[in-house]
């Protein structure tokens, strides 16, 4: 249940990729497993968690603590992904909340 901030900052060097001024931003934000084995049956394990937990996700945005963020999306077929649009002009942070089932993702 903890939330955790992920600050989007504006890094463009001056004059570089002109034609996002005065746009939003989308962002993509995926959890994935660090493990290569497990990488190899992510789908199986997305799987497991959706038939062990219904209704669950494995990552969200926590919108009323997140500043800045517009159109936060979580498509209920992809548990381990978010995305959101942002100004990049503009003070932008968005609060994560990862939930595993005990200390990871496949107990």
């Amino acid at each position: 249940g903890q939330s955790y901030e992920i600050r989007m900052l504006d890094n463009r060097k001056l004059g570089e990729l002109p034609e996002i001024n005065g746009k939003l931003v989308k962002s993509i934000f995926r959890v994935v497993f660090h493990d290569r084995r497990l990488q190899y049956t992510e789908h199986q394990q997305l799987e497991g968690w959706r038939w062990n937990r219904p209704g669950d996700r494995i990552l969200d945005i926590d919108i009323p603590m997140s500043v800045g963020i517009i159109d936060p999306r979580a498509n209920p077929t992809q548990l381990n992904t978010v995305e959101f649009l942002w100004d990049p002009s503009k003070r932008t942070s968005v609060f994560i909340q990862v939930r595993t089932g005990g200390h990871c993702l496949t107990s």
